[in-house]
């Protein structure tokens, strides 16, 4: 994990970023960004699902029950990628006393299994912004698919909050 992330945005920035995420480096479920556009609100990115997964490593796998990204890694992902677009759409930093928590979750749906092996490709777009001096409410919708399919879906709200002990 310490090459660096493909990413059409400042390396220094992204470095930034990663260095003062709220989880260890390995929970960042994004390993290659492809494009971010603030206007849009929308990032495209891909998670590897060969990576160190920690739900899917302790799958008890069968022909049954095949590898799979769980459904916890799926939503660590929108996770992260909602974390991208506060800091990098709405200058909510880490290392400045910002910090997120996943208020809501509208709607996930679960498609199809996410297998490992094909790389996940990873939508999200705000549908919803309010932005205050201390307090930035993100809703979002996420789009995940494999090889063309779609394998998951959801809508979810997010709060990132400036000193929230104050």
């Amino acid at each position: 994990m310490d090459e660096p992330l493909p990413a059409p945005c400042d390396s220094a920035e992204l470095t930034r970023f990663l260095d003062s995420f709220l989880y260890a480096r390995e929970a960042f479920l994004v390993d290659r960004i492809l494009r971010m556009d603030a206007e849009a609100a929308e990032i495209d990115a891909e998670l590897d699902t060969t990576r160190a997964l920690p739900f899917a490593a302790a799958q008890r796998v069968s022909a049954s029950h095949p590898a799979h990204v769980s459904a916890p890694e799926l939503l660590m992902a929108t996770g992260s990628l909602g974390c991208l677009h506060a800091w990098f759409f709405h200058g909510c930093r880490w290392d400045e006393g910002w910090v997120a928590f996943g208020s809501r979750i509208h709607r996930a749906d679960y498609r199809r299994v996410a297998r490992i092996g094909p790389p996940l490709e990873l939508h999200s777009r705000e549908t919803r912004t309010r932005v205050g001096p201390k307090r930035v409410v993100l809703r979002y919708d996420f789009t995940f698919r494999q090889e063309g399919e779609t394998v998951y879906t959801g809508d979810q709200t997010a709060m990132f909050l400036l000193d929230p002990a104050l």
